[in-house]
């Protein structure tokens, strides 16, 4: 059976999901969780919830989904030392180095891998199933065919999102907030710069733009998945998420209701067909320019990203048809029904409206039927005659969704045995049914009243009245399926209350019973590593005070040439360590001889691709002896954890360099990167100086980072220049146009080179700025360059100034997070 996994951001959208049918909830605290703007759970607040949730047989996954620094690294252990305590199901983690602690320390309680570390194929599956990984989350970016390909060929447990929001870059892989407002989202505070407008230019030989497109370019519409759910369950899906940690009540019961029933209804073998007004319920709660059906579908989705408007649409109602600015009038013809109460938007007006004053034929009402001529009353902005009118929100529906979720609708079956005989102390016992019922299985309690019953003079007490107060449980999460009576005739009780007092104690033991069970020992966590913990500690307290630190160690240059251009003349390039070429450029025999060129004059090393999508694996590596074979190969970069375990069998021959995109933080993911076979890791751009100093002189292996370069700020699923997920035969194919570059252009001005790719269709896009900075304090093994589009002549003059440890300074660089700290 798959789960129903709803979001949680407060205590009253933890009610409407229990209430609605969720079988797990995924919620995090005031720290360490991806969505630190949500309201979250302070410790009290924690203890409540998940006891909460855990008393109505709903599982709680915990969210500690960011990246930790080894500062934070003791309280992140603790905050999962008292989630473990208080009964939490499992961790969602994004931190590799948290997660294996967690796996090492906390064998009874799972770890989840985020969708935040990017995994998007089997082999990334596979080799988070030997570190010991339960479940993996995966990226949004696979289609059904993908899901059900990795369902069918692994024992871990698949979770995918079916509702909610889409990210246009790949969850974990964004730097844009991190890089233009110091908000990194893999630190949970993203400031979604990729809800805002942009232009997209095409520059033709330098000298030409044209603006080819504009509006909100990155922001995706939300996704629905009703239409697919029969085919998600079938692909072996163990969890469907819905997203949503930063909405409302009301969206997380609706979306959670409308989940549930669809969900059951594939479970039951009925008809599928999904209810018109099921979605039109979802729309109403949250939508961005309608549904989409996200990268389900093996077609291109050229429906992916709506750039007219980047927040909630809720339902059309109508285009005005008379507006009168002076009274702040606002008529048209309703396509919905309407009350006061509710809260519209207008088309160009980005403020939304409570509708106070309702009017027809010119006479105040409380609502409008469909069909009917309005005027709503009190509106100015930016409204403007013919501008549709939106409808954000429904007070009926809202008010009657909260009535149903404060009330008890999650009931646990019981059995109650009633003992009432005279000269006796009436008795009761509570016994779980016997089916599985979750932590209440097997569960009893016996409870005794100091009430001894006697001969009835008149008015005997009867089962139905016995019955009428032991029901009395509608303010619990429990119901008594049958109740089973051993009583003798004519008798009579002095204080009926005595059954009441019975019935609520019995529950109140149940209760205790539960929490007991799914409470944990701390005793029993193996706490070994606490010492390491101290010992990391210090060590950052000495580089910190300037004391103790290590010689500095020579710093070598790796160059990454991101685009190979066979007409520069690399012959004349400056000496560097080491060279980096994108694989793609191996695979194609027109880069031969330039790439022979560039293995002569340093190490080389094979650029792995960022994304490897399971049907994409053989395009990418089915000649891949013939590379190795071919050119004088030094080593790999690895960009994602799968091809760690692609390429496993070349760990003994060749050098293995992990990428910024593996996310490190920390010494714990440093030393899990070298156990899986990496030789030196490139720590993350996100990292302030500090951080990145006690890493480089701590690691227990080779430590790059990024010194000059347009950083890469995000990998997506989606081609600006198609408006598409993928390519299709009626593209324009402007990717394939020499000497044309294409960029992103913000309310800055601020211009962001994107480079398509029509192979998976995986574009990315650079910072505006090229980070350049003094590593001599950092002292790491290699200072890395990123080359995109300079000549010769500029790339050697960098290699000088890296070198030489200068540098550029000006309008056009950026010193990247090295002063800030995200």
């Amino acid at each position: 059976m798959c789960e129903l996994l709803s979001p949680v951001g407060d205590f009253e959208c933890l009610k409407a999901a229990v209430q609605n049918g969720a079988d797990a909830v995924y919620f995090g605290a005031n720290q360490f969780n991806a969505r630190q703007n949500a309201t979250n759970f302070d410790d009290e607040g924690l203890k409540k919830a998940i006891q909460y949730a855990k008393l109505r047989n709903v599982k709680i996954n915990f969210t500690l989904n960011t990246l930790i620094k080894d500062a934070e690294f003791e309280d992140a252990v603790n905050l999962v030392k008292k989630v473990y305590e208080l009964g939490a199901d499992a961790i969602i983690v994004q931190d590799l180095g948290l997660a294996k602690y967690i796996i090492d320390n906390f064998p009874d309680m799972d770890v989840h891998a985020s969708t935040q570390m990017t995994i998007h194929n089997l082999e990334g599956v596979q080799i988070l199933k030997d570190i010991g990984f339960k479940r993996v989350v995966l990226s949004r970016e696979l289609s059904l065919h993908e899901i059900e390909y990795i369902c069918k060929n692994t024992d871990v447990e698949i979770e995918c999102f079916v509702h909610g929001a889409l990210c246009i870059c790949y969850s974990g892989q964004c730097l844009l907030s991190s890089s233009i407002g110091a908000r990194s989202g893999n630190r949970g505070k993203c400031a979604q710069p990729c809800r805002l407008p942009y232009k997209l230019y095409e520059e033709y030989k330098e000298t030409i733009n044209e603006k080819i497109d504009e509006g909100y370019l990155l922001s995706t519409r939300d996704y629905c998945s009703l239409e697919y759910l029969p085919d998600l369950i079938k692909a072996g899906v163990k969890s469907f998420k819905i997203e949503g940690r930063m909405k409302t009540p009301e969206y997380v019961a609706t979306c959670t209701r409308i989940y549930r029933k669809y969900i059951d209804l594939v479970n039951s073998g009925e008809q599928y067909k999904v209810d018109p007004n099921d979605i039109k319920d979802l729309m109403q709660v949250f939508n961005r320019g309608k549904f989409s059906s996200g990268n389900l579908e093996e077609k291109p989705n050229r429906n992916y990203v709506f750039k007219e408007k980047p927040n909630n649409m809720g339902l059309y109602v109508g285009n005005i048809s008379n507006f009168n600015s002076k009274k702040g009038h606002v008529t048209f013809k309703t396509n919905e029904r309407l009350e006061i109460g509710d809260r519209i938007s207008f088309q160009k007006e980005e403020h939304n409206y409570t509708i106070s004053e309702l009017m027809k034929n010119g006479e105040n009402i409380k609502e409008a039927n469909p069909g009917e001529i309005i005027t709503i009353g009190r509106m100015k902005g930016n409204i403007f005659l013919g501008d549709k009118v939106y409808k954000l929100s429904d007070s009926s529906y809202e008010k009657e969704l909260k009535e149903y979720y404060s009330k008890e609708h999650v009931k646990i079956p019981l059995i109650a045995y009633v003992r009432i005989k005279k000269g006796t102390p009436i008795t009761l016992e509570v016994t779980s049914k016997d089916t599985d019922n979750g932590i209440y299985f097997s569960m009893s309690s016996k409870q005794t009243s100091d009430i001894i019953p006697i001969d009835a003079i008149s008015n005997p007490i009867t089962e139905e009245r016995i019955k009428e107060q032991l029901n009395k449980t509608n303010d619990t999460p429990f119901k008594f399926d049958d109740i089973i009576f051993d009583m003798d005739e004519n008798v009579y009780i002095q204080k009926i209350s005595a059954i009441n007092e019975l019935r609520r104690n019995a529950l109140q033991d149940l209760e205790n019973q539960a929490i007991k069970r799914f409470s944990r020992n701390l005793n029993t966590v193996d706490t070994s590593n606490e010492k390491r913990r101290t010992n990391i500690t210090e060590k950052e307290k000495k580089i910190n005070d300037g004391a103790n630190k290590p010689e500095n160690k020579k710093t070598d240059l790796s160059l990454l040439l991101n685009i190979v251009n066979t007409k520069l003349n690399y012959e004349n390039l400056e000496k560097v360590e080491n060279i980096y070429v994108p694989f793609k450029y191996f695979k194609n025999r027109k880069y031969e001889d330039t790439i022979k060129n560039l293995s002569q004059k340093t190490n080389l090393y094979i650029y792995l691709p960022h994304i490897v999508k399971d049907n994409f694996r053989n395009v990418f590596f089915n000649d891949f002896d013939r590379i190795i074979n071919t050119f004088d190969i030094y080593g790999l970069v690895v960009s994602n954890m799968s091809c760690i375990r692609y390429f496993e069998k070349l760990k003994e021959k060749y050098k293995f360099i992990g990428n910024y995109t593996l996310n490190v933080f920390n010494e714990h993911t440093i030393n899990e990167l070298q156990s899986l076979g990496i030789n030196r890791i490139t720590l993350s751009p996100e990292l302030d100086e500090k951080s990145l100093e006690f890493l480089s002189k701590n690691s227990s292996i080779d430590t790059e980072i990024l010194a000059y370069g347009n950083l890469r700020l995000m990998t997506m699923n989606y081609c600006l220049l198609g408006s598409s997920n993928m390519c299709y035969p009626e593209c324009e194919m402007k990717c394939q146009k020499e000497d044309t570059k294409f960029y992103l252009q913000d309310r800055l001005n601020m211009k962001f080179r994107v480079i398509p790719d029509n192979v998976q269709t995986v574009s990315a896009i650079y910072n505006s700025r090229t980070t350049s900075i003094s590593y001599k304090d950092i002292n790491p093994s290699v200072a890395r360059i990123s080359i995109l589009d300079e000549n010769i002549e500029e790339i050697n003059e960098i290699i000088k100034k890296v070198r030489e440890d200068i540098p550029f300074k000006g309008e056009k660089y950026t010193k990247g997070n090295i002063d800030k700290f995200v």
